[in-house]
């Protein structure tokens, strides 16, 4: 099977409900991360997931593969590379801060039941299809393809720019052009050049930033994005880019 990606338009993140259907190339991600989130209902096996932060397949815990393999939840036939994509998401789902945990589960617990997922095996393949991954049009806001990391990291900037008093209803978070290069800004230059071992070793303490100043993942995407991560690099790393900088200009807009 050919796994084909693709990707145009609005924000699907934590417990936030989407304004339109997911895209069906990310109802098996959303299947994984789901059923991880129920698991971390349990302390022993989100103990077990979070045990896996930032370690290699040669070094994860007996007892992470434990938690993963036993409900079959690794695709078959997945490449090691792939492999790791799932583990580490998994991981940070777990190491999510305990409030955005159970915000997280009371979310679910209200939310929609999802169509049925396709459960095929999106790793058969480690061919990607460029073709099938149209740009987004300009100004286009996103929807059935969730939120990338890009544009979460854009909340977490906004948030930290916006001025602390805001008695002044025209205060506005700074402009782009007169705004110096922030440090979540400095920090995404960073992730986007690294290649897979280094995308794994920083995206724990910027998921970290993020649960805690409220602002949740979108595991989902993240994991079909890590997932093409050691294929499609340039593609992915430009769409984060992209949603960051969008995000940002949306943010500045006057309400």
């Amino acid at each position: 099977m050919t796994l084909t990606t693709g990707e145009s338009d609005a924000p699907h993140a934590g417990g936030d409900a989407p304004a339109l259907p997911r895209h069906d190339k990310l109802a098996f991600y959303d299947a994984f991360t789901d059923r991880v989130r129920e698991m971390c209902a349990n302390p022993g096996t989100q103990q077990a997931l979070r045990m896996g932060l930032g370690r290699t397949m040669d070094e994860m815990p007996s007892r992470t593969h434990a938690a993963l393999l036993r409900h079959g939840l690794i695709p078959e036939r997945t490449s090691s590379v792939n492999k790791r994509a799932y583990y580490a998401v998994a991981a940070l789902i777990a190491f999510r801060p305990r409030a955005e945990r159970r915000a997280d589960a009371a979310a679910r617990q209200d939310a929609a039941a999802r169509p049925e997922t396709d459960d095929r095996n999106p790793d058969d393949s480690d061919t990607f299809a460029a073709a099938d991954e149209p740009q987004a049009r300009v100004g286009q806001r996103k929807s059935v393809w969730g939120s990338s990391f890009g544009e979460s990291l854009a909340g977490l900037t906004a948030r930290r720019d916006r001025p602390a008093a805001v008695a002044d209803s025209t205060a506005t978070v700074p402009s782009l052009q007169q705004d110096k290069i922030s440090g979540v800004e400095q920090r995404l230059h960073l992730l986007v050049r690294q290649d897979i071992d280094g995308v794994h070793r920083m995206l724990p303490p910027l998921v970290r930033q993020l649960g805690s100043a409220g602002l949740a993942v979108d595991y989902g995407r993240l994991l079909y994005d890590l997932v093409r991560w050691p294929h499609r690099r340039d593609d992915v790393a430009l769409r984060w880019l992209e949603d960051y900088y969008r995000t940002l200009r949306r943010a500045e807009r006057p309400a």
